[in-house]
């Protein structure tokens, strides 16, 4: 079975998309962006029909299924069409741009058959995986740490809230914790189950409605800490080379730290586990093979497609990275520590 997969958005992340459909043998019959130069040019790379209003393409009934590559403030809009339109969803993070939108994007999953996918990749990522396989060997949790460091050019700051809708609030979000660190939150949970409350501080770049900067305490039955920054500071982390990102967990029976990669180099900087273990007293660095989490990720939705079978991470994962990342928001606002709004997976 050939899965028949349409393109909503053709900037740039489709490409890590396109790239996972063919390691699956999928085939892109259909794709659709709003700028009509943009649409085409991919068209003609793929040699498929293109449109600029992804209601048509959602309207041909060869497509399976459907990635989600818009900007987020679109993800729900053009996802619960493609859901009524009763196609597969694949949907690029975050998965909304706030809670409200969320809530109304989990109850139109369940209201359907259709299977849903949130593309947080990095839990694909096999150093992940066997972090992951790991935990047990820890023991009781006592405690966890997340930290995401990007480097964040002086220059990069003059184009927030211009045309570019990553650095647009209205259109991409409020920041760090959205583009960066919402990722490494979903393989937290992946990790460790969900956090039950946050306080957090956040800072707006000096000048700009923007926040450069998060920091916040979250209690999950043990105490996780959370710190992320955009700085200019470029030889940060274990490469040295400004990226600066990693989990670390530790338990009575020992610790274990996940470091990652620059999101686009999953071959040259390969993530590995570096895992203590009281049993032996030995540190071990632990590195899988080298896989991308893009390729990963679809091959995985692709799979479920064929199979009718419901993966992760899926629309509750999709929202419980929201609801932190309002709540720590609102905590920041409000000065004190809030629950985080859970939803129950049915």
């Amino acid at each position: 079975m050939s899965v028949k997969v349409g393109l909503i958005g053709c900037g740039s992340i489709a490409d890590f998309h396109l790239n996972g459909y063919k390691a699956a043998d999928a085939e892109i019959v259909h794709v659709a962006d709003a700028d009509e130069t943009r649409a085409k040019a991919r068209a003609e790379a793929l040699n498929c029909p293109w449109s600029s209003d992804y209601h048509k393409l959602l309207a041909d009934p060869q497509i399976d299924c459907v990635s989600v590559c818009l900007p987020n403030h679109l993800h729900r809009e053009a996802s619960e069409a493609a859901i009524a339109a009763g196609k597969h969803v694949l949907c690029e993070k975050t998965m909304t741009s706030n809670l409200p939108d969320a809530k109304a994007l989990v109850a139109a999953v369940e209201a359907s058959d259709r299977i849903f996918q949130i593309a947080y990749m990095k839990r694909f990522i096999p150093a992940m995986q066997k972090a992951k396989e790991l935990i047990p060997r820890l023991g009781k949790l006592l405690s966890g740490t997340v930290r995401v460091y990007h480097p964040f050019g002086e220059e990069a700051w003059k184009h927030v809230g211009g045309d570019i809708w990553l650095l647009n609030k209205d259109k991409g979000g409020a920041g760090v914790i959205v583009h960066s660190g919402s990722h490494m939150l979903d393989a937290m949970r992946f990790l460790c189950g969900d956090p039950l409350s946050v306080e957090a501080r956040c800072h707006f770049k000096k000048g700009l409605d923007y926040y450069d900067t998060a920091y916040f305490m979250m209690e999950a039955g043990f105490t996780l800490f959370f710190e992320s920054a955009w700085l200019d500071l470029q030889n940060l982390g274990v490469r040295n080379n400004g990226w600066d990102e990693r989990i670390e967990i530790t338990g009575e029976k020992g610790r274990l730290e996940v470091f990652t990669m620059w999101w686009t180099r999953p071959d040259v900087e390969v993530p590995f586990v570096r895992f203590y273990s009281a049993e032996d007293g030995e540190t071990r660095e632990i590195y899988p093979q080298a896989k991308d989490g893009f390729i990963e990720e679809v091959l995985a939705f692709v799979n479920s497609v064929k199979e009718g079978k419901q993966g992760r991470p899926d629309v509750y994962d999709g929202y419980m990275v929201q609801a932190i990342i309002d709540a720590a928001y609102r905590s920041n606002e409000e000065g004190r520590r809030l629950p985080i709004e859970r939803l129950s997976r049915k």
